[in-house]
């Protein structure tokens, strides 16, 4: 079946409530963002939690912000998951920015960073599901530098918008 959801933020986006949803989404603001929306079939079909999508999407800056302080307080405290996220991308891309790669070895080093390395991070994606306990949960994926690596650290949040886990994903 399809439906629709309404943003203030991004607008009517279209989907069909038994296939799930993924499109890519334009936010316009100061640092006009692209990035992947997807909305599991298990949220699409229900709508007590589709209807929680679009303010979750009006709320992006937050939600962002949010992700980015998460990011930021693992790269300090050299969480083991995003050292080996930054190890890898240090490695294996030659091309990164220059201003980039000097972060990164500095915390590779154990160093402290002299600028907020998490603002280096793009936002790939917003995806929504179905929780364990049958509330909506949604992640951003953040990249390092989509343009060479389609890894991501993903940042969770539960049903009250709280940040959980960060993990590597590809």
């Amino acid at each position: 079946m399809e439906t629709t959801i309404t943003s203030a933020l991004v607008g009517t986006l279209e989907l069909d409530t038994g296939k799930g949803f993924a499109a890519q989404v334009t936010i316009q603001d100061t640092g006009r963002q692209s990035f992947w929306l997807n909305i599991f079939e298990d949220v699409s079909s229900e709508p007590g939690l589709l209807a929680g999508v679009a303010p979750v999407i009006d709320d992006f800056r937050t939600i962002s912000d949010q992700a980015k302080s998460a990011l930021g307080k693992h790269l300090a405290a050299q969480d083991e998951k995003v050292i080996e996220f930054v190890r890898f991308h240090t490695e294996e891309i030659d091309d990164l920015d220059e201003n980039i790669q000097e972060n990164l070895s500095m915390l590779l080093a154990g160093d402290a960073l002299p600028d907020p390395l998490a603002d280096s991070f793009q936002i790939r994606g917003l995806v929504f599901h179905k929780g364990a306990e049958g509330d909506l949960e949604f992640w951003v994926d953040l990249a390092l530098a989509p343009e060479y690596s389609d890894e991501v650290l993903c940042v969770r949040f539960d049903g009250s918008r709280t940040v959980g886990t960060v993990s590597w994903e590809s």
